[in-house]
């Protein structure tokens, strides 16, 4: 084996090591979506969704439309996104929607700032409303910012940041004593790994952890793992897995969940 063959099996290796070490351990997922560095605006959306049947049926649709503006070293996001649920035909519907305005600056190359602004409901997590506001620093570890190239097949980012986060309950199905109503300050860690199987196949994990800083016991973990089969520039199918866990949920609720969605990106 040649010394290129060699980088490739260590950097292949890593990043499922990075993966399993991450798992064992909601923001908004940016890297599946906005695969290019061009400058302008960049319209991108995204239809999925999962459907199961038999003794219990059950319909899930996820949709999305995003919008992206790069000059120079600033970029502005608007991520907005919806989810559909409906369990059996007579079972009321649940909806989750999600809105972000994202602002990013690019300090140095492999460094840059970044503050977002996040509005949600989601009625499977008892959500009546969620607010985020938060700022932090994004750090380029790995790979060159470029796509397609054999030369730069596997990259990671890490970012941390503070965030402000407000969050009402539903509170018909709580107990009358637990609160719903919380304003919390939370440490946000995040990492990114990307690795591309070939010029068509990219493998993406995103994982996020969230803390509270005042009860270190009270924390948050999501992650993403998209597999991303690209038919063109502007077409591509994505293949989806999430899993989420929270510390201390409501009382109804339990600590993790997962689910699976297949569906397509569109760039518009």
């Amino acid at each position: 084996m040649q010394n290129n063959d060699y980088k490739q099996v260590f950097l292949i290796f890593s990043f499922f090591l990075f993966f399993f070490c991450s798992f064992s351990q909601s923001i908004v997922n940016t890297e599946k979506l906005f695969n290019s560095n061009e400058s302008g605006l960049v319209v991108v959306s995204e239809l999925a969704g999962n459907l199961i049947s038999g003794n219990n049926e059950l319909l899930k649709l996820d949709y999305s439309l995003n919008f992206s503006y790069q000059y120079e070293k600033n970029m502005l996001m608007l991520l907005t996104s919806g989810e559909h649920i409906r369990k059996n035909k007579d079972d009321d519907v649940t909806n989750e929607i999600t809105g972000q305005f994202r602002y990013i600056y690019s300090v140095r190359e492999k460094v840059k700032f970044f503050t977002f602004f996040q509005a949600q409901t989601a009625g499977a997590l008892l959500l009546n409303e969620r607010f985020l506001i938060g700022s932090g620093v994004k750090f380029h570890l790995l790979g060159e910012e470029t796509i397609k190239s054999k030369k730069n097949f596997f990259k990671l980012n890490f970012s941390c940041g503070l965030m402000q986060e407000r969050e009402v309950l539903d509170n018909t199905t709580l107990s009358e004593l637990e609160i719903y109503k919380t304003n919390y300050t939370r440490s946000s860690f995040s990492s990114v790994s990307v690795l591309d199987l070939s010029d068509a196949i990219r493998l993406i994990n995103t994982t996020y952890f969230q803390q509270y800083i005042k009860d270190l016991s009270d924390y948050r973990i999501f992650h993403e793992m998209n597999l991303v089969f690209s038919f063109n520039d502007r077409l591509s199918l994505t293949l989806d897995f999430e899993y989420r866990f929270d510390s201390d949920p409501p009382s109804v609720l339990e600590n993790s969940d997962y689910s699976t969605t297949i569906g397509f990106v569109f760039e518009l």
